[in-house]
């Protein structure tokens, strides 16, 4: 029989990571990166952190407004994990006291690309601006019963 994961050590492990990044890693490519979920195998020997780049959109363009940050491709954040994945391990293993350190695999949360294409799925159903709504029907289902164009049970 399996054994199920303990979503206590995930949540410990996402929380000191995510502290690491921010006061620990001085990488310039992990600077708009949060942590998002982290799912720890239920013998710790495997960490999947799940990580949300900032949206470019979201960001100034200009240097000045941005503190100097500016959005990261994919492959960028990828290799500043890479890089950064044998400091993180040593500091996560003395904050966190499990019996090994897990190994640390970073992925993009897809969570986020498939929230963007439902948004835009969304946008696209939007009836056209020029169809007029009968605002009366609309906000008040009674004035319906009313007029006699219910359905009579």
């Amino acid at each position: 029989m399996a054994r199920k994961r303990n979503p206590r050590t995930d949540r410990l492990v996402r929380d000191a990571l995510a502290d690491l990044l921010a006061s620990e890693v001085a990488d310039p490519r992990l600077a708009l990166v949060s942590i998002t979920e982290v799912d720890v195998t239920p013998d710790h020997d495997v960490a999947t952190i799940y990580y949300l780049n900032v949206d470019p959109s979201l960001v100034s363009r200009d240097p000045r407004r941005s503190g100097g940050d500016r959005p990261r491709s994919v492959e960028e954040v990828q290799a500043g994990f890479e890089a950064a994945t044998p400091r993180l391990r040593s500091m996560l293993g003395s904050r966190v006291r499990l019996r090994t350190t897990p190994e640390l695999r970073f992925r993009p949360d897809p969570v986020a690309e498939q929230a963007g294409r439902v948004e835009s799925l969304l946008r696209e159903m939007r009836p056209p601006e020029d169809v007029p709504v009968d605002d009366e029907v609309a906000a008040d289902p009674e004035s319906e019963r009313a007029s006699g164009d219910a359905e009579s049970p």
